[in-house]
């Protein structure tokens, strides 16, 4: 049977009562106005103590499916799940907040027959930092980068951007190789898909810090640094090949 969903929408939502239905409201009227493209949003509650769940379900549109468990496990578990469970022929996993403006999926849109993984990136030079973070956090992302480009990734300047755009058969074998589950799920996902071999594409967005992100301190960094190496041994065990 045809598919008939073509863009999966994947949300992963902790604490997001106040923002979520905003950020849902945007997403789906982009949608309304671009109707060639079917659409599902799966907005997955990562054990929020809020009322997060009722947020996503208050617009009450059928595209918005909610996936919700009691504990928090993590921002890449809850991305992992929600693509897994996507129907789109082309699944996008995008923040809460929507830190990358959603319409920024039209440059994603205008390649997707191009390559297998789209990313959005804050440190091109046609990139678009309209609101910055603070000092210390771009300089802990800075020297995180610095080692994530030099240990396994050296030709993406941003992995940590959450805009990310996957044609379906790629994301089920990325997805399936996953093994980080919190911050650090993003440099996982891409070096994965650089071992499988898939084309992937970096594009510049514009882009705002928001400040009620949940990533309050830079130690945050350190934690994702932990989870850095342990992708690069399970890259020297051979965990990540076909």
């Amino acid at each position: 049977m045809k598919n008939n969903c073509d863009i999966s929408i994947v949300i992963p939502a902790y604490n997001e009562e106040k923002r979520l239905p905003k950020t849902l409201k945007i997403i789906c009227d982009y949608f309304e106005d671009h109707k060639d493209n079917a659409y599902e949003i799966i907005v997955v509650d990562d054990g929020s103590s809020d009322d997060t769940e009722g947020a996503a379900k208050s617009l009450g549109r059928k595209e918005i499916k909610v996936i919700s468990y009691k504990t928090n496990r993590g921002k890449g578990y809850a991305v992992n799940l929600g693509v897994l469970k996507a129907e789109g022929d082309f699944i996008l996993f995008a923040d809460a907040d929507n830190s990358t403006p959603f319409e920024q999926i039209e440059k994603f849109l205008s390649r997707k027959d191009e390559f297998d993984v789209i990313i959005a990136s804050r440190y091109l030079a046609k990139s678009n930092i309209k609101v910055k973070q603070p000092f210390l956090r771009r300089l802990g992302a800075k020297m995180g980068n610095l080692m994530i480009r030099s240990m396994l990734l050296p030709k993406i300047k941003d992995t940590q951007c959450g805009f990310k755009m996957f044609r379906k058969s790629a994301a089920r074998e990325i997805f399936s190789g996953q093994t980080i589950w919190r911050w650090g799920f993003d440099i996982e996902i891409l070096y994965i898909a650089k071992k499988l071999g898939y084309k992937t594409k970096e594009v510049p967005v514009n882009w705002y810090n928001d400040e009620g992100t949940k990533i309050q301190s830079p130690l945050v960094f350190l934690s994702t640094l932990s989870e850095l190496f342990k992708i690069k041994m399970n890259s020297l065990q051979g965990k990540y090949k076909k």
